[in-house]
């Protein structure tokens, strides 16, 4: 049990304005990464830097690409095994069509209780929280037992280099649970999706639209394709339910290219044509098994589409060489992830929801991948994912996140690092 004066010191401790203060100042920093125009991660993390310096925290700074770093910012509370990270990620996405806002995108306005801006949400707005809790516990001088380490790290939203350096360097060794800063709305998440990610190109034989007999279209295959993949689907669903956390399993075609590049004309049938699929997948699914069915995909369309084409042209009394082609590039790879709920991370999340929203906490799991996806999965470090912001605002036009969320979600961040460090309860 750990005394409510201690609570309360702690959450004395929490700064509301520099939350708000921070937030602001990391909103107004253009962090998408677009090398064209000039723009990365670089600036917004030596602000964070310079924040937690002048703060007395232990700062580090590894370059992982040009004008990508990470900031490893750590406080050793006092003797103990027990060390927890905080993760929140610097880059956001690309703002898209200006003229659709409402609000500056890297305006950080406030109205009505909300700040609007790119990564008020996702994910600057929880990067400032989870930093003025680690000030906060700090600042506060209750004794404590371990470390608290804030991975504040680059390129979470495309391929995730940020992490896998964090973790190359030897930053998550000692780690023994995490907790992943990023809009949940208040929920608590022991569970996240993973991923299998597949290009598909077919193979056929450029002509002209009005002689269509005298190429082979790929267009039979690529409806083969998308017609496989649902059943691929349906069998997840039929075999494995629904996750009650996470949902359904889920094999969605996402791109579709026909040619796969360069201009598309109407009285052209492109000789190439290309399929993103984008495979979301929950506990029980094994992503071997995965992979070598969206193979075996290729050759069940391969075989199909040329018996068919066979058929025809012996109906037509046609000659010509029935030779689709259809190749499959696995792109990533993301697992699952799940943690326990009698772990001592999601343990330190419940106490501190209870504590600071005075009501029973709700679980729940993430639909995509974070960067904790690979902390649980390569370093077996447990995570939990929360924070301020509605799950469904992230890369939308006009971003927000509700302010006083934000502060209850500072608070719970601190009171959890209370929680999972206090010498007794651990």
């Amino acid at each position: 049990m750990i005394p409510d004066e201690l609570v309360k010191k702690v959450l004395d401790k929490v700064d509301h304005a520099a939350l708000l203060k921070l937030t602001t100042e990391l909103v107004k920093i253009n962090s998408v990464w677009d090398p064209a125009a000039g723009t990365s991660e670089q600036e917004a993390a030596e602000h964070v830097a310079r924040w937690a310096e002048a703060r007395g925290f232990s700062v580090q700074m590894d370059q992982v690409a040009a004008g990508r770093p990470n900031v490893i910012v750590t406080w050793d509370a006092g003797p103990g095994r027990r060390k927890l990270m905080f993760e929140g990620h610097t880059d956001v996405v690309t703002p898209g069509d200006l003229e659709a806002w409402h609000y500056n995108p890297f305006g950080a306005e406030i109205k009505e209780g909300r700040m609007y801006g790119r990564g008020t949400n996702d994910t600057k707005g929880n990067l400032a929280a989870m930093l003025v809790a680690m000030d906060a516990v700090k600042q506060s001088g209750v004794p404590l037992a371990g470390s608290i380490v804030g991975g504040v790290l680059c390129d979470e939203e495309d391929l995730m280099l940020g992490v896998h350096d964090f973790i190359e360097r030897g930053h998550a060794d000692d780690v023994t649970g995490a907790i992943i800063c990023e809009p949940q709305d208040g929920l608590i998440c022991t569970s996240q999706k993973g991923a299998v990610r597949a290009g598909y190109s077919i193979y056929g034989r450029m002509s002209h639209g009005a002689m269509p007999l005298s190429g082979l279209n790929t267009a039979p295959a690529l409806a083969e394709l998308i017609t496989g993949l649902h059943r691929l689907e349906q069998d997840a669903v039929r075999q494995l339910g629904k996750d009650r956390h996470l949902g359904w399993p889920s094999f969605t075609p996402t791109v579709i290219q026909a040619p796969s590049g360069g201009a598309a004309q109407l009285n052209v049938m492109p000789g190439e044509s290309r399929v993103l699929v984008d495979v979301r997948t929950i506990p029980g699914q094994n992503h071997d098994h995965i992979r070598k069915d969206l193979t075996d995909l290729t050759t069940e369309v391969e075989d199909k589409v040329n018996k068919d084409y066979e058929a025809y042209d012996r109906q037509l009394n046609l000659h010509r060489k029935h030779d689709i082609r259809v190749d499959v590039e696995f792109l990533t790879d993301r697992p699952c992830t799940k943690t326990a709920q009698d772990d001592p991370v999601v343990g330190a999340a419940s106490w501190a929801t209870r504590k600071v929203l005075n009501a029973e906490p709700v679980y729940a799991g993430v639909p995509g991948a974070t960067d904790g996806t690979f902390l649980w999965a390569l370093k077996d470090i447990p995570i939990v994912t929360m924070g301020a912001g509605d799950r469904q605002v992230p890369h939308q036009v006009d971003e927000w996140v509700d302010l006083n969320q934000l502060k209850e979600t500072a608070d719970t961040y601190a009171l959890a690092a209370l929680h999972y460090l206090y010498p007794v309860v651990a």
